[in-house]
């Protein structure tokens, strides 16, 4: 049955491109079982993604629960590596304190002698829960969550963050971000299912069950949470929600206008209980006033109650495991692990540590050699986007020119700009046990995230942990970061053939670079300040309708079980991406040797096969394009890849030169 079932899902992305294709394999019903019959070999001309997978689609198994399975994405093999460096670390002594490792260690032990199921909820965790039930009113109970999202992490109902200020990228700004959930219901939810209010009410009602409160009370108080959710729920603008970027939905305010936002609260008092120095909170960027408004609406005494069970739902979520043994009505939020408590804790760990384990990695598989070659791909990459962009005769001479700029200021964020921090920050942390080191812990890097609205912004700062097999590009800092845990193979290997890891590694940086011209970031400019206005309406006119090209470019002509079609408007952004940065590599390439090695490389790294569910939601979901696709389609309106494979008119690769697309030419 599992040979199958692979069979099943790989003959189901063979069919997923439509144009030109010929007819897959379809599974005919028997009486006992779907009978499927095996796909003839795969051509380059006709499925290129196939073509180079097909071997590993035979032998992939799909592990049970898995709705994936990834054949370069070797996450397992990095969890493998960091817990093997955490193995090392624990069996060893005598680590400065502070230091990495001393914090791993304290971690292990600390968790490995921490009794989950029989320890009484930590003190002044008891203690914050009783004082949101005691508040007496909804000044004090907001004071609280103040108190809360500096000392516990908790996310509040003023949604308050520090980040890079999208029109100022040299500096830092307080944002109020938009709710998106009551509880653990979302405002999606609530649109789209017909009774997740219900959950709303339920869970505020378990919640305050919890605290004494009779049934009849404890119901009538998540009901009035419930309304207070749909009263949110009619104010929140769900495009906002759902939008990829939501760069045109933020704007700027002065602390004087968003006090009159919310008036019901003490605003200056809150921030100041935060940590910040309210007298350097001059003003915010928000990304839905009306919500914020409404939000203020409901801050009134008469909905206290409802608030209470908020808040603690809030607390009760983050520290479920230190709560949830002592309330039989919590027993649901929890579920029993039956892993080793040596394997327990390496999950932990790995989860909750990454910023001690992220520099051990480094240290151990990311050398000087492989960062000299990483950055020497990087500069050819942009080389050939610096020629692209010169040749794009559609653009405007002033456009070219900011854009040139824009892509002449790209920095590079790697595993060689991760440093160790400051071991005596963190000297002193680690408590009486596992509970103390982690609320300790905590506290600094919330600390650390306050005490960044008044200091220099880097744009070396890494953001994303080096042990994630991830790249990404940052629109306001206008740089790229490419972990430590992306150059393994297949992606890179220090002793492959340089167009081998170009189509690789080199794809997904070219990917990166390709997003700073994007049809979202594009509207940022070379000083990665968030302006539309700098593009001249002639050149966004013409950006416009190459846009609506691409867009129907993947939607008419690409689908998933010739039903599911795939969105380019959602997708755009990513298309573009892959299509600049393989029109980019292809451009450095000489031979056809050369090519082929970079065309198989690009088709290996995004080799994975999906079940049914999952590439159907990936479809509805995802703002990239299923992997299948973003191969084939990106291929086939690539010239040189005609060229190489002589693709034909009647192949399933081909497309009619009218109807293919390009970023650049």
């Amino acid at each position: 049955m599992k040979r199958i079932a692979i069979t099943f899902i790989a003959s189901v992305m063979a069919a997923a491109v439509l144009t030109g294709c010929g007819a897959a394999s379809v599974p005919t019903e028997s009486s006992d079982e779907t009978e499927v019959k095996e796909l003839p070999p795969a051509r380059a001309q006709d499925d290129y993604y196939r073509f180079v997978n097909k071997d590993r689609f035979d032998t992939a198994e799909f592990e049970y629960g898995d709705r994936s399975v990834e054949t370069a994405f070797r996450s397992k093999l990095i969890n493998d590596q960091i817990k093997e460096i955490i193995d090392e670390v624990v069996a060893g002594n005598g680590y400065a304190e502070g230091s990495e490792e001393d914090i791993i260690k304290h971690a292990y032990d600390y968790f490995t002698a921490y009794d989950f199921e029989n320890e009484p909820i930590p003190e002044d965790l008891m203690a914050l829960i009783e004082e949101i039930d005691g508040a007496s009113t909804v000044e004090e109970l907001i004071e609280v969550e103040a108190k809360m999202n500096r000392d516990y992490g908790t996310t509040g109902i003023i949604n308050i963050g520090i980040d890079t200020n999208y029109f100022n990228p040299q500096e830092r700004i307080t944002y109020i971000y938009q709710l998106d959930r009551v509880l653990d219901t979302t405002f999606v939810d609530i649109r789209d299912r017909q009774y997740a209010l219900d959950d709303v009410m339920d869970t505020a009602k378990v919640i305050m069950s919890t605290r004494g409160y009779d049934k009849e009370t404890s119901e009538k108080i998540g009901k009035k949470l419930a309304y207070l959710a749909l009263d949110l729920y009619g104010e929140t603008d769900l495009e906002i929600t759902e939008a990829l970027m939501g760069f045109e939905y933020m704007h700027e305010y002065s602390a004087g206008q968003v006090n009159e936002m919310l008036s019901n609260i003490d605003l200056n008092k809150y921030v100041t209980i935060l940590g910040l120095d309210v007298s350097k909170v001059d003003s915010y960027i928000l990304n839905d006033v009306d919500q914020l408004k409404a939000v203020n609406s409901i801050l009134v005494d008469e909905n206290l109650d409802a608030l209470k069970a908020w808040e603690l739902g809030s607390l009760y979520g983050n520290y479920v495991r230190y709560i949830a043994p002592h309330y039989p009505q919590l027993a649901g939020m929890t579920r029993k692990n039956y892993d080793s408590i040596h394997d327990q804790a390496l999950d932990e760990i790995l989860a909750s540590f990454v910023d001690e384990t992220d520099p051990l990695y480094v240290e151990r598989y990311y050398t000087p050699e492989m960062d000299e070659a990483l950055r020497s791909m990087c500069d050819d990459i942009r080389a050939g986007y610096r020629k692209l962009i010169s040749g794009a005769d559609w653009l405007s001479e002033p456009t070219r020119k900011e854009l040139l700029q824009k892509l002449e200021n790209i920095v590079y964020v790697t595993g060689a700009d991760l440093k160790r921090h400051d071991n005596s920050k963190y000297a002193g942390i680690y408590g009486d046990n596992y509970y103390e080191l982690c609320i300790n812990y905590n506290r600094i890097k919330t600390q650390k995230i306050i005490s960044s609205l008044n200091e220099p912004v880097s744009r070396l700062d890494t953001t994303m942990p080096m042990q994630m097999m991830n790249a990404c590009y940052q629109f306001s800092l206008n740089n790229i970061t490419i972990t430590s845990a992306i150059t393994n193979a297949p992606f890179f290997d220090l002793n492959a053939d340089y167009y081998t890891n170009l189509g690789g590694l080199g794809m997904v940086i070219a990917h990166e670079m390709g997003h700073a011209f994007d049809s979202n970031c594009i509207l940022f400019n070379s000083k990665g300040e968030y302006d539309p206005s700098w593009i001249p309406d002639a050149d966004m006119q013409t950006l416009l309708e190459r846009n609506e090209k691409a867009v129907s470019y993947f939607e008419d002509n690409f689908t998933v079980f010739g039903v599911y079609h795939v969105d380019g408007e959602k997708t755009l952004g990513e298309n573009y991406a892959d299509l600049g940065a393989v029109e980019c590599i292809v451009s450095l390439t000489k031979t056809k040797e050369d090519r082929i090695k970079l065309f198989e490389s690009y088709a290996t790294i995004w080799c994975s096969m999906e079940t049914d569910e999952l590439l159907i939601d990936l479809i509805a979901y995802d703002e990239h394009s299923p992997n299948l696709i973003r191969v084939n389609a990106v291929l086939s309106s690539i010239d040189e890849f005609y060229e190489t494979y002589d693709v034909r008119e009647g192949d399933g690769m081909y497309i009619a030169p009218e109807k293919r697309i390009s970023r650049w030419y």
